[in-house]
């Protein structure tokens, strides 16, 4: 008996309007900032919506320079299902000044024409540009 090859397959990729961070401060394991999400867009080939205002990703700055990313957001397709997803990882700060990472999101959703979402197991891409108003997630299922 043998095992496939995991692949993946690109479920769809995120452009999340970010506000101007929260500064909490150094909390001793690093500095924490909580960055407001204030919308966005969905586009896929399985999963295609908006991204709607009021989640925030609760960053933590490591002294290595490595951040810790824990972001929760609420995302409404295009035929009105919502879904609750959490996107933790890492990311660090590139030579540009962007940030550049990996995560693995998890999601949320009521049983319906998305439960595929609860049950899947996903990896993600992420890029913040330098600016700071922006950042792109790209999200596929393991397979």
């Amino acid at each position: 008996m043998t095992m496939a090859e995991p692949r993946l397959s690109l479920v769809a990729e995120l452009a999340v309007t970010i506000a101007e961070p929260y500064m909490i401060g150094n909390v001793g394991s690093g500095i924490r900032e909580v960055i407001p999400i204030t919308g966005g867009a969905v586009t896929g080939p399985r999963l295609n919506g908006i991204v709607l205002p009021g989640g925030a990703d609760w960053c933590l700055t490591r002294p290595d320079g490595i951040c810790d990313i824990w972001a929760r957001y609420t995302l409404k397709t295009d035929d009105g299902v919502l879904l609750s997803l959490i996107n933790a990882g890492t990311c660090r700060q590139d030579a540009d000044g962007n940030f550049v990472g990996k995560t693995v999101p998890q999601f949320e959703v009521e049983e319906g024409p998305y439960t595929w979402l609860r049950h899947g197991h996903f990896v993600g891409t992420l890029l913040t540009d330098s600016q700071g108003t922006l950042a792109r997630a790209t999200i596929y299922e393991v397979v």
